[in-house]
């Protein structure tokens, strides 16, 4: 049902489903604020028609202590009118006692019912972690941003692409690698299995590329993949990510995905403007296209890239993308858009 393009820019110089049938997707990410004290957020996306809801949730710190982290924010209909989605937000702070490897967890039942790759779904837990690596040796880190939304729609016999958009603000270098969702305890789920696919389901480790070609079922499924930090070629933790793809069950001969024209990786020199239009078309020139963006440059604190969205438009629609770069901006790694239509 949609097209994605990620384009890369360099610069230089025991639970009871009576209780709870609503969690969909999650991820933990941390900042880290002095030497041993530490920021985490966890970030739920729930079932809102459940008569489940979680006001807190109880994260354990890897260190033998647990907090109970409040909700901060909460936005209902997150993938538009009428989705069912639920988009929650809790903070909670905690001082390390000193250097090793943590691993932050939390645990809440269960899962929304019907997922299609998942047994009996509405009766597993759901489960996420996040490993956090303290080391003098390595300076100060935080963990992944993980930009692109966790929830997804496909259809039934057409290519599905997802990527997460991973960003480290450290600049450090990041690798994807698929897993088995988990639950009880963190463990793998019984029964569990990769999405169906008429060729292949696959993640690429590079670039982050969830490629699904093709669904040959409808209905709701949950993929579960690690986002690794590398920094001088060594792992200094990792971010999971669980996340949920509607698959609908439209005729797949009756509409394709939108395209969008080729934009190519482009190397920038820090404080010139770099600008590009993006433009993305359908064959089935009656259908509204709209077009979203998501990438490090529109959320950086000194002079962000502008992409006015959502954009619309019928059969097709046209967007500037435009930055004044800056020094501060220049790095090792590139920064990636993902564009979506």
């Amino acid at each position: 049902m949609k097209k994605l393009i990620p384009v890369l820019l360099s610069l230089f110089f025991t639970p009871c489903s009576l209780f709870a049938t609503h969690n969909r997707a999650g991820e933990i990410t941390y900042e880290q604020v002095t030497q041993y004290y530490y920021k985490a957020t966890i970030t739920t996306y729930t079932k809102t028609s459940s008569p489940a809801d979680r006001p807190e949730l109880t994260l354990y710190w890897g260190d033998g202590d647990s907090s109970i982290l409040a909700r901060t924010s909460i936005q209902d209909n997150f993938g538009g009118p009428g989705s069912d989605i639920r988009k929650n937000t809790y903070i909670g702070f905690h001082t390390y006692p000193g250097p090793s490897v943590y691993l932050m967890y939390f645990e809440d039942p269960n899962r929304n019912g019907g997922v299609i790759n998942i047994p009996n779904s509405i009766d597993i837990p759901f489960y996420i972690e996040t490993q956090l690596v303290i080391s003098a040796f390595l300076g100060f880190n935080n963990s992944p941003v993980l930009l692109q939304p966790p929830i997804d729609n496909g259809v039934i016999g057409q290519p599905f692409i997802h990527n997460a958009n991973a960003f480290d603000p450290d600049g450090d270098s990041l690798s994807y690698q698929l897993i088995f969702c988990k639950g009880s305890g963190g463990l793998s789920i019984p029964g569990y299995a990769y999405p169906v696919a008429s060729n292949s389901f696959t993640l690429n480790p590079t670039t982050g590329d969830l490629v699904w070609d093709s669904p040959t079922g409808c209905g709701e499924y949950n993929v579960a993949f690690l986002i690794k930090e590398w920094r001088s070629g060594v792992m200094i933790g990792y971010v999971e990510r669980d996340m949920q793809i509607t698959i609908l069950c439209n005729n797949p001969n009756s509409n394709v995905p939108p395209v969008i024209a080729t934009i190519n990786d482009t190397c920038v020199l820090a404080g010139t403007i770099l600008n590009f239009n993006v433009t993305a078309t359908d064959a089935n020139t009656a259908n509204l296209i709209t077009l979203t963006a998501t990438g490090a440059p529109l959320i950086l604190a000194v002079s962000p890239a502008q992409f006015n969205q959502p954009a619309s438009g019928t059969g097709t629609v046209t967007e500037l993308f435009e930055w004044q770069t800056d020094c501060d901006h220049v790095r090792l790694q590139p920064y990636q858009m993902v564009f979506k239509a």
